[in-house]
């Protein structure tokens, strides 16, 4: 597989974890209850995905990598952060600290992303 094919992979996936996670903190703050309820609930789906220890899908173990490293408010600590967020979203909504590290995840997610189209296109 080529660099181009390697890199179109890699964003191709980071860019569905990116994407789950924007929609889903999109419908988190919909006034419908039932809305916002499942998009709580497909964060905690993501959040314990991109945690499992167990998985053996490539594109989760990179997430899991990206977001242990990079996540800028708890550099090394990103999954243990995640593991947090999941418990707490289970029993109820974020408060505005739990949001803004959820935007902080999604953030690092995008970067990331950015950062392999650039290697797409050669720019990296």
């Amino acid at each position: 597989m080529s660099d181009t094919g390697l890199y179109g992979s890699v964003y191709e996936h980071l860019r569905m974890y990116a994407d789950r996670l924007d929609q889903s903190l999109i419908g988190l703050r919909n006034p419908d209850s039932n809305i916002a309820k499942h998009s709580r609930l497909e964060i905690v789906r993501l959040l314990r995905e991109i945690t499992d220890n167990n998985s053996t899908n490539p594109a989760t173990r990179l997430v899991s990598i990206i977001l242990k490293q990079d996540l800028p408010s708890v550099t090394g600590n990103g999954l243990r952060l995640c593991r947090s967020l999941a418990q707490t979203l289970e029993q109820r909504m974020p408060n505005s600290n739990e949001l803004d590290q959820l935007e902080q995840i999604a953030i690092t997610l995008d970067k990331e992303c950015s950062t392999t189209l650039a290697r797409i296109r050669g720019q990296r």
